[in-house]
């Protein structure tokens, strides 16, 4: 996913999908991201910039973003941390996925399964790369659990 904004001569920036709205994080918790770390690195860009009006793709013209900025880094965090957690034991990437539908009260389809499974496995390597997680595989299974 390639997020682009736009910065007009007078202060007014265009923010495309680099927000969610309150509605859409409340309704659906799971938001498709691509990368974990440009997501957290976009947010915090976002919190730099002092325009007049900032127009995101979700949600509806604001003059101040910073309560959306932190809304989507909390649930951010909240999401990392219900996958950091339930790999206290060692879990497949199926019962992780399984897990995070449970405790957000979502109904997995075949549509959710692909993006939001793409966005599970994103936090996963995140969270690897952040030394948080590790992998190993048993009886041709790859299964993720807290680093030591």
């Amino acid at each position: 996913m390639i997020c682009v904004g736009i910065k007009t001569s007078d202060n007014v920036y265009f923010l495309g999908d680099s927000l969610f709205s309150e509605e859409t994080i409340e309704k659906y918790s799971l938001f498709f991201i691509y990368d974990v770390r440009e997501f957290i690195n976009t947010l915090n860009y976002l919190s730099t910039l002092n325009g007049s009006l900032y127009i995101p793709s979700h949600c509806e013209a604001t003059n101040d973003i910073s309560s959306l900025i932190n809304i989507n880094k909390n649930k951010v965090n909240e999401i990392m941390n219900k996958i950091y957690d339930v790999c206290e034991k060692e879990m497949t990437f199926e019962e992780i996925l399984k897990y995070i539908f449970d405790e957000y009260n979502l109904i997995l389809n075949s549509n959710q399964y692909v993006l939001v499974g793409s966005t599970i496995r994103s936090y996963l390597s995140y969270l690897f790369d952040e030394n948080k997680l590790r992998y190993e595989f048993k009886e041709n299974k790859m299964l993720w659990k807290q680093a030591d």
